[in-house]
């Protein structure tokens, strides 16, 4: 997860110096997920979590990239060193693409989840815990989008997805995994500044039908967005 966040900035500030186009910056969202094994079933309830988001742009090539953060205690300074919560994920997505027309991209790339189900989490790492879940996947889709966000814009996005998750302490499982996910934002500049925030929602499917899991997650999120976008 680190590496492939790690891995998008890399690439976002090495290109950013020359680009027609960048944003980057942090998000707080506010979430409900649904998760339901053959063994195990948890309800978050309404909770905060944090992340990051960036996007690149040259010519009809487009960069797009997500980092979320999901305790189920909520954003803590606290749980950053000991996480007692039944749940956290960690889910990372990046894609890349191209522009078929001004207002739409198709893109696709990849995508990671780490999952953790009780127990507790040390300085990111699981302790004790009843199921830890590793998902990777491919994933693809278009992004519909306003051509300009000055003052304001709009975004569209739907993607699905295809990949493996590795099930283990609870039981030991590998199982292939469909899933799809779809986001609208709403991008609003701050004054003449590049500064924008940007309202949005989303909602999530992830299933492993051999394992018996299904996650379903609900979300409304606020970005604070530096971008070079016209």
């Amino acid at each position: 997860m680190k590496r492939l966040l790690i891995f998008a900035c890399a690439l976002l500030l090495a290109t950013a110096a020359g680009a027609q186009s960048f944003e980057i910056g942090p998000r707080v969202s506010n979430y409900s997920t649904h998760l339901d094994t053959d063994l195990l079933l948890l309800r978050t309830g309404r909770v905060s979590s944090y992340g990051l988001v960036g996007g690149y742009r040259s010519g009809a090539f487009v960069l797009d990239w997500l980092y979320d953060h999901d305790p189920q205690n909520g954003i803590s300074l606290v749980d950053v060193v000991l996480d007692t919560g039944d749940y956290t994920r960690d889910r990372g997505e990046v894609t890349v693409g191209f522009a078929v027309l001004p207002i739409l991209d198709l893109q696709g790339g990849v995508r990671i989840d780490q999952i953790r189900l009780g127990g507790v989490e040390f300085f990111g790492n699981p302790i004790a815990t009843d199921l830890n879940i590793d998902h990777q996947a491919i994933t693809a889709g278009v992004r519909f989008h306003s051509a300009t966000n000055r003052p304001a814009g709009f975004y569209l996005l739907g993607r699905g997805m295809i990949g493996t998750a590795k099930f283990r302490e609870g039981f030991r499982q590998d199982a292939d995994t469909t899933g799809y996910r779809g986001e609208a934002g709403i991008p609003i500049r701050l004054g003449e500044s590049n500064w924008f925030v940007v309202p949005g929602a989303e909602y999530e499917h992830l299933e492993a039908k051999d394992a018996g899991f299904r996650m379903n997650t609900n979300r409304v999120f606020l970005n604070f967005v530096y971008s070079t976008k016209p």
